[in-house]
């Protein structure tokens, strides 16, 4: 018997149980099958090789285990880790992934919505790259269980999910006063969105509550090339600052070449503090300072709410961390890797 042939009643006669019993342990229900009958049945489908056909169950269902999950730009370290957390956790859980980059796009955005939507997913995770962050129309009327993410303030109708990206960025630039930087400046993305405006907001409060002067700002992609040309801009300027706040890790890697460019040392010329604490920040050269999002606690919250139809708060915010590395000139807080 060929392995595509085998049928769950097949599993069932072999393994001495009915058919239901076989679906049970198969599809993770909650009605209860004892040791010794689970244990025949994995053993069961071990011999026959038998796999449940997707199709089918999503038609008896109605439930095709499958989550959608939307970034702004798959390339970012940032959404390539976010997107692998969220990949494990739905393995886990026993739902498929499927990922679509919207590359910062509203329309393109809302196209691939559609698109996934149409592909009978059972909840969608949208971490939105346009402007003004997803539309929350469409979020409200796709009819699946959906999670944005990113926000900065609660969606109605929406469960949301972000950090509190205003505190995570004072904390960054605070730690650069507190060690005597006063000319501050910062490279900030150019997309508008809620949380880069945000980060902004931190960025200088931090620096009005030390009495200090603001720094230049430069708005520039969340791209290493967009930190690279802002960073080029801002070195060369006669009026040059002695520290740079960067809105995101992409765009502080092509602050540090453009740095070493035009012969700028960091962290003896200039100290650098980023944003967001992908993997990457540890192996540049000298490692970047982030405040790093907790990736894995976005992932787990987003995640739950869907496939545990978990119903906390709609609106959950979290908190970012500051990793002190040798980039703003700091003695590094984790030991070398030999």
């Amino acid at each position: 018997m060929s392995r595509d042939a085998v049928t769950r009643a097949d599993v069932a006669r072999l393994a001495g149980v009915s058919p239901a019993v076989v679906s049970y342990v198969v599809n993770g229900s909650p009605r209860p099958v004892s040791s010794n009958a689970r244990s025949r049945v994995e053993e069961a489908i071990r011999q026959l090789g038998y796999r449940p056909n997707a199709v089918a169950r999503a038609l008896r269902t109605g439930m095709t285990r499958t989550v959608g999950l939307v970034v702004p730009n798959v390339g970012n370290p940032f959404f390539a880790d976010l997107s692998r957390r969220v990949q494990h956790l739905c393995a886990d859980a026993g739902y498929s992934l499927l990922l679509v980059d919207s590359e910062g796009d509203a329309e393109r955005e809302a196209g691939q919505i559609m698109n996934l939507v149409d592909r009978q997913i059972d909840g969608l995770i949208v971490a939105s790259g346009s402007a003004h962050g997803v539309r929350e129309d469409l979020m409200r009327s796709i009819g699946v269980p959906c999670v944005v993410l990113d926000r900065v303030r609660p969606v109605p109708g929406v469960v949301t999910v972000g950090v509190d990206f205003e505190s995570a960025s004072a904390l960054a630039v605070s730690h650069l006063l507190q060690h005597g930087h006063d000319r501050i400046a910062a490279i900030l993305g150019d997309d508008g969105s809620d949380s880069t405006r945000a980060r902004e907001r931190g960025w200088a409060a931090a620096i009005g509550s030390f009495g200090a002067v603001e720094g230049r700002t430069i708005r520039a992609p969340y791209t290493r090339d967009g930190g690279y040309r802002a960073g080029l801009s801002l070195l060369r300027h006669v009026d040059r600052p002695s520290a740079v706040f960067v809105s995101s890790d992409l765009q502080a890697v092509g602050l540090l070449r453009a740095a070493h460019a035009v012969g700028v040392r960091v962290p003896d010329d200039l100290a650098v503090v980023a944003f967001d604490g992908s993997a990457e920040c540890a192996y540049t050269s000298p490692p970047l300072s982030v405040v790093e999002q907790p990736v894995d606690a976005i992932a787990e919250a987003a995640v739950r709410a869907i496939t545990e139809a978990a119903r906390g708060a709609d609106h959950t915010v979290f908190r970012a961390s500051l990793r002190v590395r040798g980039s703003c000139g700091c003695v590094s807080a984790e030991p070398e890797e030999t």
